[in-house]
C-alpha cells in the first residue's frame, strides 16, 4: 500500500529515495527471513569488520547479488556446510547491489566471491560456484581444528545486568574538585 502511494507521487525526489530505501529494507528482511538460521547473517559496512574478527569461529563471507544465478546456486551449498558444523561455521552475506562501497573496498570484481576467515585472518577464498563436494571438503578441512567449546568460551556474557554494571561511588567528584 505504501509503495502504491509512493508510486502515485513519483515526481517527488524525497519519495523516490524513500521507496528505494524501503525496497532495500524489504529485500534485506526477506533475505534474512529466508535464511532463517542464526549462523547466517546479512552484513553491511558497519558490521563487516566485527563479523570477520570473531575468534574461535570459521567465518565465511559471501559477496552475492539477487540476480546472479551462480550466487543463488552457491547459497544453499554454503548453508548446508554451515549446518554440518554448528557453532563453528558462520556465514555473512553481503549483497553487492546494496553495499557497493564495501564491495569496492574489499576489491570484489566478480560474484559470487567467497572469503573464509579465522580470527580475522583470511585463510581461503574462491570466486565462482564450485561443486558441492568441493565446498564441503574445503570447509570441513578448515573447520577441523575449531571446537564449539572454544567458540563459546571467548564470548561468555555477564549473567545479569547487576553483575555487568558496577555503580559509581557516591562520593565521586570530577578531577581537580574537592568536597567541602
Amino acid at each position: 500500500m505504501l509503495l502504491l502511494a509512493a508510486a502515485l507521487v513519483s515526481g517527488c525526489d524525497r519519495l523516490r529515495g524513500l521507496t528505494t530505501k524501503l525496497k532495500q529494507e524489504v529485500a534485506a528482511k526477506g533475505t534474512a527471513a529466508a535464511l532463517g538460521s542464526p549462523q547466517i547473517v546479512t552484513l553491511d559496512a558497519s558490521t563487516y569488520d566485527a563479523f570477520i574478527a570473531q575468534k574461535g569461529k570459521l567465518v565465511i563471507v559471501d559477496f552475492y547479488a539477487d540476480w546472479c544465478g551462480p550466487c543463488r546456486m552457491l547459497g544453499p551449498m554454503l548453508e548446508k556446510a554451515a549446518a554440518a558444523h554448528p557453532a563453528v561455521v558462520f556465514i555473512g552475506r553481503v549483497n553487492v547491489d546494496y553495499e557497493k562501497p564495501l564491495a569496492a573496498q574489499q576489491q570484489v570484481r566478480n560474484i559470487p566471491d567467497v572469503r573464509i576467515f579465522n580470527a580475522g585472518h583470511e585463510v581461503d577464498r574462491f570466486v565462482g560456484c564450485p561443486s558441492e563436494p568441493e565446498i564441503m571438503d574445503k570447509i570441513a578441512g578448515l573447520a577441523q581444528g575449531i571446537t564449539p567449546a572454544a567458540a563459546g568460551a571467548a564470548t561468555t556474557p555477564a549473567k545479569s545486568f547487576e553483575e555487568a554494571v558496577t555503580p559509581m561511588p557516591k562520593n565521586w567528584l570530577p578531577p581537580g574538585l574537592q568536597k567541602r
